[in-house]
């Protein structure tokens, strides 16, 4: 009978020097995956950053300019963000 197992030494060494050697190269796989990963979520981190940034000066300036109209677009939100919450807390307890 013929041996299709591929092991020069007896017992499966071979097989199972195969096997580590694979998952070693699965294991470096997984590191460049993780590495890639952390780099990618760096950069967006950083954009994310850079943009809202940028928009909470934008938005500053705004208000430094308009302070009266800043001042009434917070009460109206205030008061219809009261009202929503009052409705709820009525609509509940029916």
């Amino acid at each position: 009978m013929h041996d299709n197992s591929g092991s020069s030494t007896p017992n499966g060494n071979g097989a199972s020097a195969r096997a580590a050697a694979g998952a070693e190269q699965v294991k470096e796989h997984l590191r460049a995956a993780k590495d890639a990963a952390a780099d990618t979520l760096r950069d967006t981190t950083r954009e994310a950053k850079t943009w809202s940034r940028s928009r909470f000066a934008e938005l500053q300036d705004r208000v430094e300019a308009e302070p009266y109209r800043a001042a009434a677009w917070a009460l109206g939100i205030g008061f219809l963000a009261g009202v929503v919450v009052t409705l709820l807390g009525r609509s509940g307890r029916r």
